[in-house]
């Protein structure tokens, strides 16, 4: 099985089973494009010389000859050396545990989006390059339990819920804490809850959850209000800083007495 995507002016290349990951030209994107990726055994077919002929004759449109036959080449070379199509073996199935890969701790990007336009933002404004979307709370799950279930002997484990910006998607975040509280008595681990924001979704009801829930709150602000002004935007390019210096003050004064 493959999975091939796009990200910025990358095409990207995994090969699931093998864990090999290629970056493609737009032609050898278009060239897989033909394989169906839940059949690696298609790319290994007898008669490789007419798939071959097939593939090149649906894109001589678009590319030179000589181009595709080179392309074709270096494909049918990463197939042979098992770097492509590789076959779903128990080796190359074995999971992380198994290969001694314990995993303790997890982020979940609660949310891909973010009502902040900070000037400097490392995740795109926090969309990471691409769609905005809000984690599911059905994914939310999956990802508590493969962390259970990949963390071994260790009892301690830790999931920061980050962004963008989390609380865009704060219902989820409540159900999975609470998700996680559950499973974490019946598999006999702890879970240190950890959240990241900007603050200006804050409320009484937020702060009050995550004072009571959450092991760490990290808030970010950019010092003096000039400062942080000029870099911490909203979508309307309006400043945040008092928006938020309240906001923070106010969940930090009353942690101790909540939590």
């Amino acid at each position: 099985m493959i999975h091939l995507y796009k990200f910025k002016d990358l095409n990207i290349l995994l090969d699931v089973n093998s864990g090999a990951v290629h970056i493609v030209s737009d032609l050898v994107r278009d060239i897989l494009s033909f394989f169906d990726d839940k059949d690696p055994c298609a790319c290994k077919a007898a008669d490789w010389h007419a798939e071959k002929a097939k593939i090149c004759a649906a894109l001589a449109q678009k590319y030179p000859d000589k181009a595709l036959e080179d392309a074709m080449d270096d494909v049918e070379t990463l197939i042979s050396e098992g770097s492509l199509f590789t076959e779903d073996t128990p080796e190359a199935s074995v999971s992380p545990e198994s290969r001694g890969a314990v995993i303790k701790a997890m982020c979940l990007h609660a949310a891909h989006d973010c009502n902040m336009r900070c000037a400097y933002c490392f995740a795109g404004t926090g969309d990471y390059a691409g769609k905005r979307a809000l984690l599911s709370l059905e994914t939310g799950k999956k990802a508590i339990d493969f962390l259970i279930r990949q963390s071994g002997n260790r009892k301690n484990l830790e999931i920061d819920f980050f962004g963008g910006e989390p609380l865009m998607n704060f219902e989820v975040v409540k159900e999975l804490v609470r998700y996680g509280r559950t499973r974490e008595q019946l598999s006999d681990k702890h879970i240190r809850f950890t959240l990241t924001t900007n603050g200006l979704l804050l409320d009484a009801d937020k702060e009050h959850f995550i004072n009571a829930h959450m092991d760490n709150v990290i808030l970010s602000i950019d010092g003096r209000p000039e400062v942080n002004d000029r870099m911490r935007k909203t979508p309307s390019c309006s400043g945040t800083e008092e928006h938020i210096i309240g906001k923070l003050t106010h969940i930090t004064e009353n942690r101790d007495g909540l939590y």
